[in-house]
């Protein structure tokens, strides 16, 4: 393998192609001037690693957390697309369901279990019951967007507070669900907010193995991943999804932003990797690598764009200190 030489070091070619070719050019960074930075960090962390890791702190995830190996795309993918769940699957029967509604969405007067209609009238959501009295929300507030006509809407949107989660209700009187309910509701979307952790444990120690991982972390933060899949024949793409963009009561457009919390766990700092090697050939520490080109990948201005959640460093056992930190903004901000 041919590898490119620093003062001290070796790297990967197809890892210093990645990084010059793909990574740096969108983050306005020398390339020597990056190689040199991040030589000088692997060797100080190899003289001193507990000034830049922390192994006494122990790292709770939230419980709701969805953890997907970066290696995995299809996981990714599966884990990207949760930002909103069915109501009716999660809380079980459609009376439930509407329990909830009036718990957090609650009408002025009567409950969504007993609702026919619902329509949209100037700025207002009313619902209408079997015996002609209607109704509308107790907050109006909480309705702020709708797909499809207002005397027919294919689905309105309700929010709890003005900074609270969304909640859609769908309608569709021929659907599975919406042709036995009431009020033609066939599903009852729920916005999450359950934080993301992109996990590069499991990825394999070879370099192919790694420069691949960080494309699909690049695609993953971009919005754009996606995997193609033939069976018989038959060929299946399966993609992130977009931003969901509905109508505001002014007519405008109203777009929630397909984004959750995203931390990407390091490799446990005992692991190694073929990315690049010091002057006695000895393996460099995956966990060092990743955090660097994790943080200059986050930094490319299309994925600060689209990411507008800040994404953090994690790592299985102990935490990055100050120090870590630091020497990881000097060289992204180069």
């Amino acid at each position: 393998m041919n590898m490119p030489a620093l003062k001290y070091s070796q790297i990967h070619q197809g890892f210093h192609t990645f990084i010059n070719e793909d990574v740096l050019p969108t983050c306005g960074i020398e390339a020597n001037v990056f190689w040199q930075a991040l030589e000088k960090l692997i060797c100080d962390y190899a003289s001193q690693p507990n000034a830049f890791i922390n192994e006494a702190e122990d790292n709770v995830l939230a419980a709701n957390t969805r953890i997907a190996p970066v290696i995995d795309r299809q996981q990714l993918i599966q884990a990207a697309n949760s930002q909103w769940s069915s109501l009716f699957e999660s809380e079980g029967a459609s009376s439930e369901s509407k329990a909830y509604l009036d718990r957090h969405f609650a009408l002025a007067s009567g409950s969504h279990s007993d609702v026919k209609n619902y329509v949209v009238y100037y700025h207002h959501l009313l619902a209408f019951f079997d015996d002609g009295s209607q109704a509308g929300l107790a907050n109006p507030s909480q309705f702020v967007a709708l797909c499809g006509h207002k005397c027919s809407p294919d689905s309105v949107v309700l929010q709890q507070s003005p900074e609270g989660l969304h909640v859609e209700l769908i309608f569709d009187r021929n659907g599975e669900r919406g042709a036995t309910d009431s009020a033609g509701i066939q599903d009852i979307l729920v916005e999450t907010n359950d934080p993301i952790v992109v996990d590069f444990n499991a990825v394999q120690i070879d370099g192919e193995s790694k420069i691949q991982a960080y494309r699909n972390l690049q695609s993953f933060l971009r919005g754009d991943l996606q995997t193609v899949t033939i069976v018989k024949g038959q060929q299946t793409s399966c993609k992130m999804h977009n931003d969901a963009t509905f109508t505001d009561l002014n007519g405008d457009d109203y777009c929630i932003n397909n984004q959750l919390p995203v931390q990407v766990r390091c490799a446990n700092q005992f692991l190694v990797t073929e990315l690049m090697r010091d002057n006695k050939s000895a393996l460099a520490p995956q966990v060092i690598v990743d955090a660097v080109v994790t943080s200059l990948i986050t930094r490319n201005s299309a994925i600060t764009e689209k990411q507008n959640k800040q994404t953090s460093l994690l790592l299985e056992n102990g935490s990055f200190t100050p120090k870590m930190m630091k020497r990881i903004e000097e060289i992204i901000t180069a």
